[in-house]
């Protein structure tokens, strides 16, 4: 039976709001997932760690050797009236402190001369603005700085009987943090010592390993330790010349 134009158009309205309907619960349907992929590259350096030490005798704050008088060696006696430090054998005075007379020595070297020593008594002799260890490093967590007596130590160093020794004292203070300006010696006298197997001032110049002078915790654009040292010697010691050589180390964090 044919379908009236009413009954037509009833259906087709129909249809048309089942396709709209359809159309809507199409366009509220969830989204696709989106695709996400990833990739890495690496990007590298290296930070390079630089670090300089020069070593300086005889020392000014121009960072270089000199001649005296600004390396006076001094000569204590601990009593004596009879010892004496490079070739001069001193007159007491009420300290027995004296002038044993000008470090004139080459780049590099350290030279007492001749040391006479007591029978009795200990002798001490000094060389101030002796030794400068100028220091250069880039590494922000700093480096430390060692030394030790390495070669040439002859067999009485570091004992108690007619034993020798060496102490290093600072000029000034020492920075941690880098920077350190040179620092005139303010020292006149030899320091009293009555040992050869410790310093009462400054640090012990040893042979079994390295000590540490100083722990830098920061770069420095140039840290300048100049330092006195000071040959200890015991009563009666045994003759002949001595050469020991000290090395320093310097080593980054």
């Amino acid at each position: 039976m044919a379908l009236s134009r009413n009954g037509e158009r009833k259906m087709n309205i129909k249809r048309l709001a089942a396709l709209l309907t359809l159309g809507a619960l199409l366009s509220t349907a969830a989204p696709a997932l989106a695709v996400v992929q990833t990739q890495t590259v690496n990007v590298e350096w290296n930070y390079a760690i630089t670090a300089t030490l020069t070593m300086y005798t005889q020392t000014t704050a121009s960072k270089t050797h000199t001649t005296p008088a600004s390396t006076d060696i001094y000569w204590n006696g601990n009593g004596s009236t009879t010892s004496g430090c490079n070739g001069t054998t001193d007159v007491a005075s009420s300290s027995y402190d004296g002038n044993g007379g000008n470090g004139a020595n080459a780049n590099g070297t350290v030279n007492f001369g001749n040391v006479v020593a007591d029978g009795t008594d200990y002798t001490n002799c000094l060389e101030v603005n002796a030794i400068d260890a100028y220091v250069v490093t880039n590494d922000s967590l700093g480096a430390n700085l060692t030394v030790q007596a390495t070669a040439g130590v002859p067999s009485a160093y570091d004992t108690a009987t007619n034993g020798s020794l060496l102490c290093i004292l600072p000029d000034g203070v020492w920075s941690t943090t880098g920077n350190t300006a040179w620092t005139a010696s303010a020292r006149v006298a030899a320091v009293a010592m009555s040992s050869t197997t410790a310093c009462s001032s400054g640090t012990l110049v040893p042979t079994a390993a390295p000590v540490n002078i100083l722990a830098l915790t920061k770069s420095t654009t140039g840290s300048d330790l100049n330092s006195d040292v000071q040959l200890n010697m015991g009563p009666a010691m045994q003759s002949g010349a001595q050469t020991v050589i000290l090395t320093y180390t310097l080593t980054t964090n």
